[in-house]
């Protein structure tokens, strides 16, 4: 291919084989055609998993389980995080884009499963199948982005990949509700989402592949499962990215979810107005996630994006269970999402910069970091669930989620700062 050639270009060697380039620091125009396609695939795939909230209704309606029911469903959507750092160990000696691959085909097959499930039992499997596809599928997407995204460009591309996902959870939000009315049912929701996964797998079959520098496969013939997995293990970075992931995305996640119900139930909204209501926050990170990373990669620092929203969000997340109009909670509702999403380009860029680690350990890192976030993702619909079943309010189950977002300003007490700024050599 023309980009193999420029890669070789100057190099004595007569040809080189497809996906390898000669230089560590040629990233050929082609890296597009894969980030684009990982980033579309990234956005169609947690389609449900933002969107849930509002299909509730409807699916308790038709599949008849209760309030404790649904919170199994939610958590449903992240119990595959739990064994996502012990599949790492094994997943990082596979090709990622076959791998890749195989998990968004493991969606769509979870998708449909839910589309068609007879039984309020069959839907909680496919939910936890789902989970998988998703939690196990950023193995390989670590690995890719490591091959295919240049440094200097790590945290921009995170806020470009989180915006656009932003844009997915407006749409499941906003539009979700309007689509139930037209189609007639929240079964074609999940099965026009498995058909589109379906179509960007062929599409990603013919034309993803490899870019291989002579440093990563060093690394990765050094690497070993095990041996990466206990080098991971002994760095304390990671836990604390993932307790600081923990604590914003367990409270915007288990928010996302219920949200629409409080404001149905006990607010005497309509679905229309609550979605709406529920979608403006996510609109609010798409607004930051396009700035965000690219102020950070500008000034060189990634810490001076995080602890922020440990201060605002409490404050935020309470006033949106206050009984405000509508016009006032979307006011509010935009600046929460503000706040949520503005350390999320810095976090996912943190692993991929500390010093010293192979490409497997890095995929290792995120999967340990990965697990420790989803346990509090996992157990906040559970537990805000019961809460609201036993008071029979939602707003009282949604109030012990205020003070997670604090963990932002804890962890990074503790974390090295990462950024270029920092990396750079001190000079006289």
């Amino acid at each position: 291919m023309s980009t193999d050639s420029e890669a070789s270009r100057g190099e004595p060697e007569a040809s080189v084989a497809p996906g390898v380039t000669n230089a560590d620091d040629h990233y050929p125009r082609y890296r597009w055609v894969i980030v684009s396609q990982m980033i579309v695939q990234q956005q169609f795939g947690p389609v449900v998993f933002s969107s849930l909230g509002v299909l509730l209704p409807s699916m308790r309606e038709e599949l008849h389980f209760g309030i404790i029911e649904s919170g199994w469903l939610g958590s449903a959507r992240t119990v595959g995080n739990l064994m996502v750092f012990v599949a790492s160990i094994v997943l990082v000696r596979f090709g990622p884009i076959r791998m890749f691959n195989a998990f968004a085909l493991v969606l769509a097959t979870a998708l449909l499963m839910v589309g068609f499930a007879p039984t309020y039992y069959v839907a909680l499997a496919g939910l936890a199948l789902y989970s998988f596809g998703v939690s196990f599928g950023q193995i390989p997407a670590n690995m890719i982005r490591q091959q295919w995204i240049a440094p200097r460009e790590m945290a921009t591309v995170a806020g470009v990949m989180l915006s656009l996902q932003t844009v997915a959870q407006i749409a499941g939000l906003a539009l979700v509700p309007l689509i139930l009315v037209a189609v007639g049912g929240w079964r074609h929701i999940f099965i026009g989402n498995a058909t589109v996964l379906m179509g960007i797998a062929v599409l990603w079959f013919f034309t993803a592949r490899e870019r291989i520098s002579p440093s990563y496969e060093r690394a990765r013939r050094q690497d070993r499962g095990l041996s990466a997995a206990g080098a991971v293990l002994r760095r304390r970075e990671f836990y604390l990215l993932g307790f600081a992931v923990l604590g914003g995305a367990t409270a915007f996640t288990t928010n996302l979810l219920f949200l629409p119900s409080y404001f149905v139930d006990e607010r005497g909204f309509s679905l229309q107005t609550a979605g709406s209501i529920t979608a403006v926050i996510p609109l609010g990170g798409l607004f930051i996630n396009g700035v965000a990373g690219f102020i950070s990669d500008r000034i060189g620092l990634r810490k001076p994006l995080i602890w922020p929203s440990g201060f605002a969000l409490p404050v935020l997340w309470f006033v949106m269970l206050m009984p405000l109009e509508p016009w006032m909670l979307i006011v509010v509702a935009f600046v929460t999402g503000c706040f949520v999403f503005l350390p999320f380009p810095s976090l996912q860029t943190m692993p991929l910069e500390i010093p010293g680690l192979s490409p497997a350990e890095r995929a290792i890192g995120q999967a340990l970091q990965q697990t420790i976030s989803f346990v509090g993702i996992l157990a906040g619909p559970i537990i805000v669930s019961t809460i609201a079943d036993h008071t029979g309010s939602y707003r009282s189950g949604l109030l012990p989620l205020l003070l997670l977002p604090t963990l932002f300003i804890w962890t990074s007490f503790f974390m090295h700062e990462t950024g270029a700024r920092r990396r750079q050599p001190t000079t006289t």
